[in-house]
C-alpha cells in the first residue's frame, strides 16, 4: 500500500501548478513536528522533481513527492481536496486505519512509562 490520491486532489494541483507557472512540478508532502500524542503534521510545498529516495505518486498527471519518512507515515492514506462550509484544501485521510493505530506517538506502546498516550 502506499498513499493515494482522489481526483479531485490531482485536478486541484495541476489548477495551482498551472497558476503558479510550474506546469512540470508537483507537489512535497513532509511530516513534521508530531511527538508524543499530538499527531503528526504535515507541510505541503511545490518541488520542481523528486530527490534521491523519494516516492512518488503520479495521477491524472499530478505528482506527489514524498522522502522515505513520509512516504512510511502516509501509508495507506489518500490527498484529497474538500470545499466544504466556505474553506478549501488538501486534506489526509486514513481510509484503512492509521498506519500508527494502537501505537503512541513516542515511539511506545507503553503510557505507563509517562508518555500519558492514554
Amino acid at each position: 500500500m502506499m498513499i493515494t490520491m482522489s481526483d479531485l486532489a490531482a485536478e486541484k494541483i495541476r489548477e495551482i501548478l498551472k497558476v503558479e507557472g510550474l506546469p512540470d512540478h508537483g507537489l512535497r508532502i513532509v511530516a513534521s513536528g508530531g511527538g508524543c500524542c499530538g499527531g503528526s503534521q504535515y507541510e505541503i510545498t511545490i518541488d520542481n522533481k523528486a530527490g534521491e529516495g523519494d516516492t512518488v505518486v503520479e495521477k491524472n498527471g499530478s505528482r506527489l513527492f514524498l522522502d522515505a519518512a513520509t512516504a512510511r507515515a502516509l501509508d495507506g492514506a489518500e490527498l484529497g481536496y474538500t470545499e466544504e462550509g466556505g474553506a478549501e484544501g488538501f486534506v489526509l485521510s486514513f481510509p484503512h486505519g492509521s498506519p500508527m493505530a494502537g501505537g503512541c506517538g513516542c515511539g511506545t506502546d507503553d503510557a505507563s512509562s509517562g508518555c500519558g498516550c492514554n
